[in-house]
């Protein structure tokens, strides 16, 4: 793109799309870019550019049309209402419209009101925006929670897995501890999530969990269990 290189907007552009970057040509759904905007609330914040197509290409807006849709966006379709700013922009004597959301997780889950009448909140996963799903929203709901360490069997079926896989999923460990404990994995995995002794990994389809770093230390408290 021409000019990139003095310009940090059309630089941004060219490097594309990402987890904190979305381009819109214009808003055509209100409803629809509600959900861009509680994916980036619910994940790490970004910015949406509106005048640009996905190819990059700038094509220019009427920045009073835009606003008035983003705004409906975030206070009648985003619940609770989205906080965001907005910048605007002349490339090439076109005007592009930055909305910027900050990570709002303080407030999260941020839920987008559907056409069917059931509220969904989103996440940003590289530069597309899924679905959360009940294990995330269950997370985001207990981060304000305090939260109490538990080591009994069906934490050390968790942490004697991890000693032979890489990671797990809530599916995963629904399995391992079978059909009478099941039901706990979803509560052992955001538990030992918050307090550290996980790592979670954001994916397209779900969410996989890996030892922390320093897990080790962690983990040093609780004796060795066998399944």
């Amino acid at each position: 793109m021409a000019g990139w290189e003095s310009s940090p907007l059309l630089a941004r552009i060219a490097a594309g799309e990402g987890l904190h970057l979305d381009f819109k040509q214009r808003i055509d759904s209100a409803r629809k870019i509600a959900r861009t905007l509680s994916a980036f609330a619910n994940t790490a914040g970004g910015s949406l550019l509106i005048g640009v197509k996905d190819n990059g290409k700038v094509c220019g807006i009427d920045p009073e049309q835009e606003y008035y849709m983003i705004e409906l966006a975030a206070t009648r379709y985003v619940e609770p209402a989205v906080a965001f700013s907005t910048l605007l922009h002349q490339v090439e004597e076109k005007e592009v419209l930055e909305v910027i959301v900050e990570p709002q997780h303080a407030h999260r889950p941020f839920y987008v009101k559907e056409e069917d009448g059931t509220r969904r909140a989103y996440v940003r996963v590289g530069d597309t925006s899924r679905v959360a799903g009940g294990l995330l929203e269950a997370l985001w709901r207990a981060e304000k929670q305090p939260q109490h360490i538990f080591f009994r069997r069906a934490e050390a079926k968790l942490m004697d897995y991890l000693g032979k896989h890489a990671f797990i999923d809530e599916a995963t460990l629904r399995r391992l501890l079978g059909a009478r404990e099941g039901w706990k994995a979803r509560k052992i995995l955001i538990k030992y999530t918050l307090i550290g002794v996980l790592e979670m990994e954001i994916q397209l389809e779900k969410e996989i969990f890996r030892p922390a770093k320093d897990y080790r230390q962690v983990g040093s408290l609780y004796p060795s269990h066998s399944s």
